[in-house]
């Protein structure tokens, strides 16, 4: 099965699906003149269904991909002459900067409002958002070098700080949601944002442990995927234009990285030679920077 296929085809699906229950349900299941939930309405039921049955499937059809990839970041994301890969790695940079410039020029407005409602230092509250913008801006850099990176197989992927200012970037998004929703008593205004949210942590999260000597397949392809189908829900929301780029960027990202994974992670193993032990890792390192031919 062409996993690296079949896994982000059902994601976009289910995803998709799952924005226009998410439409359906913002459109009955809460009171007009409250904005509080009516309890057992179908829409609702149908979108948790649907994302539990979402999760699963994923994770079923992640089952058995715990490939170790010894030569680490740079083989598991090798994504030689992929045109494809290139583009979407391109377009989420783009977007990334995008968010990041968007945030900036929200902050002097943000201040000012901020300075009428309170007495204190309106800054250290928009302090956040401040370091978003500016990690969002380092990420677009960081996502170009790492699509560059794989596309022409550089192999500088391994100690990479490109790989941990997305991660940073997503723990930064995650304190700034809960921040913005921390008094919002009802839950289901902001779910399906937060689970984006967390698992575009995760994520970047395990796909930066491919450059630290920490490849966790299973775990970067399926909270990869997961991000996926939860920012297409949550796109059904009310979303400020930054955090609209900033969706679309980590969608592309996971998208085109759990892919080339994904497609990594199926291809056969090099022969072992009978009556040779394996190499272990770091010999591995060591012959090829003596320049031993790869295999056939």
């Amino acid at each position: 099965m062409r996993k690296e296929l079949v896994l982000p085809v059902t994601a976009a699906v289910s995803g998709a699906a799952g924005f226009f229950l998410r439409r359906w349900e913002l459109a009955s299941a809460f009171e007009a003149d409250t904005g509080l939930p009516i309890p057992g309405m179908p829409a609702t039921w149908a979108l948790i269904a649907l994302s539990a049955a979402a999760v699963l499937a994923l994770a079923l059809l992640c089952r058995g991909s715990h490939r170790v990839f010894p030569g680490g970041y740079d083989e598991a994301f090798s994504a030689r002459g992929r045109t494809l890969y290139m583009a979407g790695m391109v377009a989420a940079a783009f977007l990334m900067v995008i968010a990041g410039a968007l945030f900036l020029m929200e902050l002097p407005q943000l201040y000012a409002e901020a300075k009428l409602q309170t007495k204190g230092t309106p800054m250290l509250g928009l302090l956040p958002r401040a370091l978003l913008a500016v990690l969002a801006l380092c990420s677009g850099w960081s996502l170009f070098q790492l699509g560059k990176n794989n596309y022409r197989g550089e192999g500088q992927g391994k100690y990479s700080s490109s790989l941990l200012i997305p991660a940073y970037t997503a723990c930064m998004w995650l304190i700034v949601a809960y921040q913005a929703r921390s008094g919002d008593p009802v839950i289901l205004d902001y779910v399906y944002q937060l689970f984006a949210v967390i698992a575009a942590v995760l994520g970047s999260y395990f796909m930066a442990g491919f450059g630290f000597e920490r490849a966790k397949t299973f775990r970067s392809a399926f909270f990869s995927l997961c991000a996926m189908y939860f920012i297409l829900v949550t796109l059904a929301d009310t979303h400020e234009p930054g955090f609209l780029a900033l969706y679309l960027a980590f969608f592309l990202y996971f998208a085109a990285s759990s892919a080339v994974l994904l497609y990594n992670a199926r291809q056969p193993r090099g022969p072992r030679m009978p009556g040779k032990r394996l190499l272990k890792d770091t010999e591995t390192e060591d012959l090829n920077r003596e320049g031993t031919p790869d295999e056939g």
